[in-house]
């Protein structure tokens, strides 16, 4: 598991510095530039987040009751008596 994490925020952190760098328009100045690429980054790494919440999604499976095991529920024995202190007896 850590190293399914640690690959997937190299990856991820790559993919947002290729697409800081790619977004330069020539026309802008340097500080409207460096708040261009800021905002497609951020943009990006939106994009980036939704899919990793459809990919989540799509991929949690839930366990479903099958009849077998419904059965097996329906035959099991009645539960103990809440109280887990055996009663006493007065002692005269």
């Amino acid at each position: 598991m850590n190293v399914a994490h640690q690959l997937g925020g190299s990856l991820g952190l790559g993919i947002l510095v290729t697409v800081f760098t790619a977004a330069s328009p020539s026309t802008l100045s340097a500080r409207a530039l460096f708040a261009h690429r800021v905002a497609v980054s951020l943009t990006a790494g939106t994009a980036m987040l939704a899919l990793a919440l459809i990919v989540v999604i799509a991929l949690i499976v839930r366990p479903r009751k099958t009849a077998r095991a419904a059965s097996s529920d329906s035959s099991r024995s009645p539960a103990r008596s809440s109280s887990s202190t055996p009663a006493l007896s007065p002692s005269s």
